[in-house]
């Protein structure tokens, strides 16, 4: 039965409504303390010219952004590379391949990237993960500098001589440089680590391999470990505390050979794991799985939003639920079996999301390259590409890590809005046709 042109209508404000509904609701728990109102843009090259004044928060995103001129509120900026020479009045949330801070934040800066530079002032805290070194067989390894949007950009985190952060800074990155000045305490945790910055509180280092300039000074406690042999100035700091390298770290005790193949037995258990789950999944649940994936051809973005609030009320529902097993059913059993029951659902979705969303890359996959194979190919061919990205991923250090979650989180946020899309509306039966079905001329 069609629907009449007045319940489609209704039916399509219904979903505009709650949509915006949603997309404020996000806004409001991840940046919670900023004004909703504020300006959007993107494209492939963003730029703020030098003098003009963003009187509210700015996000942006974008292939290459530039911002010379002040934003009198917060900042938050994805793009391939994000240089900041103005005045930002609020904090600075940012991400990108490589992301460069030459003017001024007033307030907290967190950033994460390939590369992270720092060559201006930070007036809050300051907390920063970046790559620059490979260590996934245990040994810290040097990456050269990359070019990213016409700029060639050396890997890691810089906190280069001038700059200065008002507070703490939390520091994690493959390798690293601290030459700035720092108004409180540092923490800094990297693979290749060079001080010789000015810390007004304690500083804790860690590193594989770690030194300590002529010209670093500490006005509290210094703290480091590292596996490296060095030797820490005398004029630094007046108290020097020595932390011995854990015992069984990769740089002591792991043999590099044995663990690049002990990664690639892992990686390939895991890709086998999850061949063998997508194809039980095909064969017992292949009706569902065809038409959510059809939702997410159809309907992408409305399916990651919904999905994306879902995600973020799992926490408070799943506690209420929780409350309430235990006001009926005492903590045990009630409690207990309501919070396994709610969080383990969850945590197995989000496991598994990446089966549905494999069927999905790997429809597209098939198109880019002229594929003719049908749907149980192109499902195993998706899930294998995000299988070793993933796995590719946890060889970076702190960054590679952070890429790994969204990409989960995204394959959890397209999977669960598109199931509840198709419980609203089921989609058309003709949302996708797949190559090898499609008629062939007589």
């Amino acid at each position: 039965m069609k629907l009449s042109k007045s319940k489609e209508k209704k039916r399509r404000g219904w979903w505009r409504h709650h949509i915006a509904v949603a997309v404020a609701l996000v806004m409001v728990l991840l940046f919670s303390g900023t004004a909703l109102a504020a300006q959007v843009a993107s494209g492939d090259t963003y730029v703020l010219p030098r003098g003009e004044v963003v009187n509210d928060d700015l996000y942006v995103s974008g292939g290459t952004v530039t911002i010379d001129g002040d934003v009198e509120g917060d900042l938050v900026v994805v793009g391939g590379y994000v240089e900041i020479n103005g005045v930002v009045s609020g904090d600075v949330l940012a991400a990108g391949g490589a992301v460069v801070i030459a003017g001024s934040v007033q307030d907290d800066v967190r950033v994460a990237g390939g590369s992270v530079i720092l060559n201006g002032s930070v007036g809050g805290d300051f907390f920063a993960a970046a790559g620059g070194g490979w260590s996934g067989m245990g040994i810290p390894f040097p990456i050269p500098p990359i070019p990213i949007e016409g700029h060639n950009v050396p890997q890691g985190l810089q906190i280069n001589a001038g700059s200065t952060i008002g507070g703490d800074a939390y520091l994690a990155a493959g390798q690293g440089l601290v030459a700035g000045s720092i108004g409180k305490n540092l923490v800094a945790r990297m693979g290749n680590l060079t001080f010789n910055g000015h810390v007004a509180g304690d500083a804790t280092l860690k590193a594989q391999s770690l030194q300590v300039g002529d010209q670093a000074k500490v006005q509290g406690q210094l703290n480091y470990s590292t596996a490296s042999q060095m030797t820490v100035p005398a004029t630094v700091a007046s108290s020097v505390q020595v932390h011995p390298w854990d015992q069984t770290s990769p740089a002591q005790t792991r043999n590099p050979i044995i663990d690049f193949f002990g990664w690639l037995l892992r990686t390939a258990l895991i890709l086998v794991g999850y061949l063998l789950v997508g194809w039980l999944v095909w064969v017992f649940a292949r009706r569902h799985m065809e038409d959510s994936v059809a939702v997410m051809e159809t309907r992408p973005m409305e399916a990651g939003v919904i999905g994306l609030l879902a995600a973020v009320i799992t926490l408070p529902l799943g506690a209420a639920l929780t409350f309430i097993g235990v006001l009926f059913w005492g903590w045990f059993p009630g409690g207990f079996f309501v919070a396994s029951f709610i969080f383990g659902l969850v945590a197995l979705v989000w496991l598994l999301s990446p089966i549905f969303t494999g069927l999905w890359l790997g429809r597209k996959l098939g198109i880019m390259v002229g594929s003719r194979d049908g749907d149980l190919a192109h499902l195993l061919l998706g899930i294998a590409v995000i299988v070793l990205i993933c796995r590719l991923l946890t060889v970076i250090p702190c960054l590679g890590d952070l890429v790994f979650q969204v990409i989960f989180l995204v394959s959890f946020a397209l999977t669960v809005g598109s199931w509840l899309l198709r419980l609203r509306r089921p989609p058309q039966q003709t949302a996708f046709i797949s190559v090898s079905a499609a008629p062939t001329a007589p």
